[in-house]
């Protein structure tokens, strides 16, 4: 094994997920106040961001929620792109306060780093990639230490569509039989052992929906540094 892909939250940042959502919706209606009823833009996100994680049409995630969400909206589409541009740099830094770092996540990372292992993040990808880079720094983390970590804007696909990890190996050039899955989500990040990865459940901040999944590994943040610990030195 040489390659650790990991999930982003709830994995690499511990998060209440619960008061994440109710804080991003609640900055997201702020930022179209006076152009969209706060309820209604919220429903319409998440009946695009729906549409987006279904389809397989081949296009862009961006592409393909922006398509969907403009047949829906009032307005003109170019002032949402703007509207949701200027959030993610703003309303949004909010959310951090539904999030921690976890220190034995970072010495993880540094361990994992200083072994000569590669680092691939594959987040769900439904946010831009400067959202993705600011969750990193919130989880106390350092963006270059990943070499590839997917995004809203450049992958198809998402989570738990096994094309979603095709993509990340094909555009990482990763071998799955050489990597393991780290993730919190047993039904979206454990289905990676399905295109031959190996799966580390972390049991933090786990979301199980009763998936039968069972995972290669699974243990809390303590647990894994001692996993990572006992990795081979690769360097």
């Amino acid at each position: 094994m040489n390659t650790i892909v990991f999930d982003l939250d709830g994995t690499l940042l511990p998060m209440d997920m619960q008061k994440f959502m109710d804080i991003y919706n609640t900055e997201l209606a702020k930022a179209f106040y006076g152009i969209e009823e706060p309820r209604e833009i919220v429903e319409k996100l998440w009946a695009s961001t729906k549409h987006t994680i279904k389809s397989e049409d081949g296009k862009k995630n961006l592409e393909t929620f922006f398509e969907d969400f403009e047949k829906r909206i009032v307005g003109d589409i170019k002032d949402y792109h703007n509207i949701f541009e200027t959030f993610y740099d703003a309303g949004f830094l909010n959310a951090k306060e539904s999030t921690w770092v976890a220190d034995e996540v970072v010495e993880s990372i540094k361990v994992l780093k200083e072994k000569g292992y590669r680092l691939v993040i594959a987040t769900n990808p439904m946010l831009p990639l400067k959202a993705n880079y600011h969750r990193i720094s919130w989880a106390g983390l350092n963006k270059d230490d990943f070499e590839y970590i997917s995004c809203f804007e450049e992958n198809t696909f998402c989570k738990p569509n096994l094309a979603f990890y095709n993509e990340v190996i094909a555009k990482a050039s990763i071998d799955p039989k050489n990597a393991i899955m780290v993730g919190n989500d047993v039904e979206e990040d454990m289905i990676a052992k399905n295109v031959g990865m190996k799966t580390y459940l972390i049991t933090d901040c786990v979301i199980d929906r009763g998936s039968n999944i069972e995972p290669d590994h699974k243990g809390d943040y303590k647990e894994f540094l001692n996993f990572v610990n006992n990795l081979p030195n690769l360097s």
